[in-house]
């Protein structure tokens, strides 16, 4: 059990699969107590993901205890104000069922990365009551937001995942659910820190992929579909190896495998992984 369905599960198999994680008070927090609610007993505010210019030059230097303070100080900050966790395809579909109103909104991560247009943008998805007062916040939600139903919402998560993208769900405020992504490497700037310099912003799925190398034909179209560098063909065996250490269990590669040589199972069921998160 990773440590956020511990802390907020609520008797629910997966944290969020809590209803109540989807249930803040947007409307009825005052002033005085909203700093309260972000950063709990914090030591720093929350902040943004994104790896410091000061984090780079540290590892440049191979200033160790520089990077390792960094580090600590981010992922203390992602913890109390914004963090993800990857989910598979048939996990993000039943948070829809959870979460209303679901709205289609530009990425920031791709308009910070590549100056993505706004109409070439609409990747991710914007969850609960603030999205009614979506307006406030003008720069977050540069192009304008899309209503989805909720059948509308699981066929853009099904094409999105079609594509390659990985679902993921991300906090605004722990342990309030209000994001539902989809992303990819380089786009995604909390997959970049994770896989990049192990930041964790963005944390492991509650699955890990498992090889049949009897049905593997290592045809390596699950390679392309992995965005965490935890797949690739060995030639000498004509067979792909899955590292299960750098694997964050989305399922992309069994989705695209013809032959079902590749299945999930439980992270919690394999003793060296059940506490890799």
């Amino acid at each position: 059990m990773c440590v956020w369905c511990e802390l907020y599960g609520g008797g629910y198999d997966r944290w969020y699969l809590n209803p109540a994680n989807y249930a803040r008070r947007l409307y009825k927090i005052r002033r005085e107590e909203a700093e309260t609610v972000w950063i709990k007993d914090a030591p720093l505010p929350p902040g943004g993901s994104t790896v410091s210019r000061e984090f780079i030059e540290a590892c440049d230097r191979g200033d160790h205890e520089t990077m390792e303070r960094l580090k600590r100080e981010e992922e203390q900050r992602a913890a109390v104000g914004h963090f993800g966790q990857v989910v598979t395809l048939e996990d993000a579909l039943k948070v829809v069922d959870i979460m209303y109103p679901i709205v289609l909104m530009t990425c920031q991560c791709r308009r910070l990365m590549y100056g993505t247009p706004d109409e070439e943008n609409f990747f991710c998805m914007g969850m609960g009551s603030g999205m009614y007062k979506w307006e406030r916040w003008p720069d977050r939600y540069r192009g304008g937001v899309q209503v989805l139903t909720p059948e509308e919402t699981k066929e853009v998560l099904i094409k999105m995942n079609k594509r390659g993208l990985v679902q993921g769900v991300f906090v605004f405020g722990t342990p309030y659910i209000a994001g539902l992504c989809n992303c990819d490497y380089p786009d995604c700037d909390a997959i970049r820190a994770r896989v990049d310099y192990d930041f964790k912003l963005y944390w492991k799925g509650h699955h890990v992929a498992h090889l049949h190398p009897d049905l593997c034909n290592g045809c390596g179209n699950c390679v392309a579909r992995c965005q965490f560098r935890a797949i690739n063909v060995v030639p000498s065996r004509n067979k792909v190896y899955i590292d299960q250490m750098q694997c964050f269990g989305c399922g992309n590669c069994a989705s695209i495998c013809d032959q079902e040589a590749i299945t999930l199972v439980g992270r919690a069921s394999l003793p060296a992984l059940a506490n890799q998160w």
